[in-house]
């Protein structure tokens, strides 16, 4: 009897291995749209959210995902809390401190906006106040570029933006796409001064993050990528969520 129920303690433990297995606990902040938003029913959506479906497909697993303000994604994937993070997560030599990342998935840049009545009395960003997120790069842009400048930091764009429109900051600084979708839901709101593609913040793209010794997931999740693109899935999904506006 002993003998029987430690080969059924064994099954069983290598049954709910094999079920782990099969899924991947992915860690997001749905704050970001189009790459990751709720949608009316309180579902997850957006570009981030279906691509990360479609490599899980491609590795033969489910994806499960757990939601958390951005600046709390990296702790928690340190503490094993996800096995993975996709979040519009900018490649920086920063985070890949922390994290392991993926083959790049979407070249990013980032954009300044403002309200149109505020457009042409701004020349130098150094000079107002300026709204970023959390634990973003873009904080860490503008406090390496304009040392000293006056910064409002969120936990994410809604309160950023309902800030801007109050006139308690004077731009807000993000994500290229996140920012549009805004300017596109708000006459009031404009783009002012150029793209920032600065290599050394934005120009590696976004990645999906690992445990920093995971290098195993890593390779997984690029082999998932490089079929996603060949099959024509990332196709499909791109223009899913930027052509078609």
């Amino acid at each position: 009897m002993k003998k029987l129920g430690l080969l059924l303690l064994a099954a069983g433990l290598m049954s709910t291995t094999a079920m782990a297995q099969d899924k991947l606990n992915i860690g997001t902040n749905p704050a970001y749209p189009p790459f990751e938003y709720k949608g009316e029913n309180n579902e997850l959506l957006g570009f981030d959210i279906d691509l990360m479906n479609a490599v899980c497909e491609a590795m033969q697993k489910e994806c499960v995902f757990s939601e958390a303000e951005f600046d709390a994604l990296i702790p928690n994937l340190r503490l094993r809390r996800y096995d993975a993070v996709i979040s519009g997560m900018d490649i920086t030599e920063e985070r890949a401190k922390q994290l392991a990342f993926s083959d790049p998935y979407y070249q990013n840049y980032s954009i300044y906006i403002t309200t149109k009545d505020k457009a042409d009395k701004i020349n130098d960003v150094a000079d107002v106040k300026i709204g970023v997120l959390s634990g973003s790069t873009h904080q860490q842009y503008i406090k390496d570029t304009y040392n000293g400048s006056d910064i409002s930091v969120y936990p994410q764009y809604p309160s950023a933006m309902n800030d801007l429109a109050l006139g308690r900051v004077d731009v807000v600084f993000g994500d290229g796409e996140v920012v549009n979708e805004y300017i596109q839901g708000n006459d009031n709101f404009v783009m002012v001064g150029e793209k920032v593609t600065d290599p050394k913040y934005f120009g590696q793209g976004l990645g999906i993050g690992t445990g920093l010794r995971n290098k195993a997931l890593v390779e997984e999740i690029n082999e998932a990528l490089k079929t996603v693109k060949e099959n024509g899935q990332y196709d499909e999904i791109y223009s899913k969520w930027f052509e078609q506006k």
